[in-house]
């Protein structure tokens, strides 16, 4: 049998070529890093906004409803009155509410049950635009000047928000 030349140097190659990567023939040892140091302790943040930037309402596919880690009740309008109570709440412990509110959908859910949560949720801002409309200006919202109205607009934004 005739061998290559290159060949008899192929193991004298893969040898240094170990060598050369600082590891020993048949090594399986993994790579640790000595200079790491363990996390004691989360970094302290504070305590949490009484008032989130964004409020998330997660919908399944079989449209149960959780709203601010809670579970809402499967029967008429209980979906518009926590929603409402939770929004008043938050205006009466700080006059403010949440900047944004957004849908996350698990699975599919119909879009007749999406669009019954978009109505439920304009109902809500429509009345709370009017209950703040009266406690600051004595009128309804859509009776207020447009000065006003953009006032409300933007102390406000997730009463006018259209796309959730």
């Amino acid at each position: 049998m005739i061998l290559h030349p290159f060949s008899r140097w192929l193991p004298v190659a893969g040898i240094a070529l170990l060598a050369a990567c600082g590891q020993q023939p048949g090594s399986k040892a993994p790579f640790t890093d000595t200079s790491a140091k363990a996390i004691t302790a989360p970094p302290d943040l504070g305590p949490p906004p009484a008032v989130p930037d964004t409020q998330f309402i997660i919908v399944d596919s079989m449209v149960n409803i959780r709203m601010n880690n809670q579970k809402v009740p499967r029967r008429p309008g209980a979906f518009d009155s926590t929603l409402a109570a939770y929004w008043m709440a938050c205006y009466q412990q700080s006059e403010k509410l949440p900047a944004f509110l957004r849908f996350k959908y698990q699975g599919t859910v119909m879009m007749g049950a999406r669009g019954s949560l978009m109505d439920a949720v304009a109902h809500v801002q429509d009345s709370l635009k009017d209950h703040i409309a009266k406690e600051k200006y004595q009128l309804d919202f859509h009776r207020l000047p447009p000065s006003h109205q953009k006032e409300l607009e933007k102390s406000f934004p997730v009463l006018f928000q259209k796309r959730l």
